[in-house]
Parts: C-alpha cells; sequence; structure tokens
C-alpha cells in the first residue's frame, strides 16, 4: 500500500525501514535492519551499484569544549591521533568527527559511544570545561556505499569531500554531518525529524544509479572481503 502525501510526512525512518521489507534483529538492545530479503543480494549492491543503509545499529554523541582542553580529551581517547578541525578518526568502533575547534561529534556503536561517556565525564569530574550530548534519540546515522556513491551525492548538490574529511552541509532543507569513511563510503547523521526528508531525497537522486536498501550484514561482508 502506498502511503498519501499526509501519511508520508508522519512516517518516521524506522517506517521507511520496515515498508522497505526490512529484517529486523536486535544488537546492543536496539533494533537493526540484518537485510531486506537477501543479504548477497545487497552485498553485489554495495560492489556494483550503490546502497543506502539506516544506521540504527549507531549512537551518536556531540562533544564541546574550549582548546586546550577538547584536545587533551581527544588525545587521550583517541591514542594521541587528534584530528583537525574538518577531519575524523576512526578508533575501537567509532568514528571521531572534528566539526570545529571547539567541538566533536562521535558516532560509533553503542557500547562504544558508552566508552565515550565515560572518559568524558571523568575529564569534566576532574575539572575539565567539557559538555557532552546523547544525540542518539535525535539524530539518525545512514550510510551510502558503493562506487556509484559520490555520483549520488554530487547529484545531490553535495559538495566533493576527500577521504577522512568531515563537514557540516546543508542537504534536505537542513544542516547534516557528512562523513567520507573511504572512497566508496559515506556516514550521513541527520535530525532524526528531517530522516526521512534525506532519505526520500536521495532515493530521488539515486533512482537512475540503482540506489537500494542494503542492510548490517551487507556491510559486515562488504567489511569482512579481502582488499585487492
Amino acid at each position: 500500500m502506498t502511503a498519501t502525501r499526509g501519511e508520508f510526512a508522519t512516517l518516521t525512518i524506522t517506517d521507511r525501514v520496515l515498508r522497505a521489507g526490512g529484517v529486523m534483529v536486535v544488537r546492543e538492545g536496539h533494533s537493526v535492519a540484518a537485510n531486506f530479503g537477501s543479504a548477497a543480494t545487497e552485498l553485489a549492491v554495495c560492489v556494483k551499484r550503490v546502497g543506502l543503509a539506516v544506521r540504527s545499529d549507531l549512537g551518536t554523541l556531540e562533544v564541546a569544549g574550549p582548546e586546550p582542553w577538547l584536545g587533551q580529551l581527544l588525545a587521550e581517547a583517541l591514542e594521541k591521533r587528534v584530528p583537525e578541525a574538518g577531519d575524523a578518526v576512526r578508533i575501537a568502533g567509532a568514528w571521531c568527527c572534528r566539526v570545529a575547534p571547539d567541538r566533536a561529534v562521535v558516532a560509533g556503536s553503542w557500547s562504544a559511544t558508552e566508552r565515550w561517556k565515560r572518559v568524558v565525564r571523568e575529564a569534566v569530574a576532574h575539572g575539565a570545561p567539557l559538555d557532552i550530548t546523547d544525540r542518539s534519540d535525535t539524530a539518525s546515522a545512514l550510510t551510502l556505499v558503493g562506487p556509484r556513491a559520490e555520483r549520488l551525492l554530487d547529484d545531490a548538490g553535495v559538495p566533493e569531500m576527500a577521504v577522512g574529511s568531515v563537514a557540516e552541509c546543508w542537504f534536505a532543507g537542513g544542516p547534516i554531518l557528512l562523513l567520507r569513511e573511504t572512497a566508496q563510503r559515506f556516514l550521513l547523521v541527520v535530525d532524526a525529524e528531517r530522516a526521512v526528508g534525506a532519505w526520500q531525497e536521495l532515493f530521488e537522486a539515486g533512482r537512475a544509479l540503482g540506489l537500494s536498501m542494503v542492510g548490517t550484514e551487507a556491510l559486515d561482508r562488504l567489511a569482512a572481503a579481502p582488499r585487492v
């Protein structure tokens, strides 16, 4: 059954996943789309065309504070690999995205974001003027992956980015956080209330490129595949 315009406006990103046929499993206490019928077919989409995954397996935190306090915290948490503003570092299942000198966004597994919370709270307990905001309930993460992912974002009007860089862009009527993880893989973090709009715009831009929904099983298989 097709949703009317009014019904579409009230749908959540989880509703869209379920309507698309997502087979749900529980990971770290959260419901996640494992596949949409065939993980093998979805893996082929990621390798040959472009896939879109709704990442309810990821939590999102925002950490803010002045220098040198934020830099010292990141140095401790990232084993001294402190990113400059506009860059990101991945460690222990999470990306730390330095969006500004005084602000970073962490996106990673639920267990990884819990570790980040403990590190920040310990620093605050020792007098560091830092703030941490858990955005996991107010933001949604989307992964775009495949050889056509960059072209899709270009067609959607998103600026070109280098691998390992992060930027706050305007997309689907509001700001998003965009991270280029690899040459063919991007992470988008968008306000939950605009996630369906972003989903829709990506599919409109990606229709001619063969964009399809993919689940976490396909992403896991892709990550485990040998690099040539």
